[in-house]
């Protein structure tokens, strides 16, 4: 279901820039659009990025967080692996 409303995502948000691209090769042809419709779709565009950009960013932090977790879970392993073995080579002396 995730990845439906993801593809669903992209794909309006390529055929927004597609509609975009058109209505700026129009106006510069000499179509309808005024230069300030132009700048303000633009920005749309720019923000629909950034909302994209920070949902993948939240996504990578929960990766790195996980990951981070278990790092710190095979350090603490390795750590008890270490000192267990100095336990072991401290009793043969």
């Amino acid at each position: 279901m995730n990845k439906f409303l993801i593809w669903i995502f992209r794909i309006i948000y390529l055929l927004l820039i597609i509609f975009i691209i058109y209505e700026v090769v129009r106006a510069i042809v000499g179509g309808t659009w005024e230069s300030e419709n132009i700048i303000v779709a633009a920005l749309g565009i720019i923000m629909a990025g950034l909302f994209v950009i920070v949902g993948f960013l939240i996504n990578q932090s929960k990766s790195i967080g996980v990951l981070e977790e278990r790092t710190r879970n095979i350090g603490e392993s390795l750590l008890k692996l270490g000192n267990d073995f100095k336990t072991h080579t401290f009793r043969k002396r």
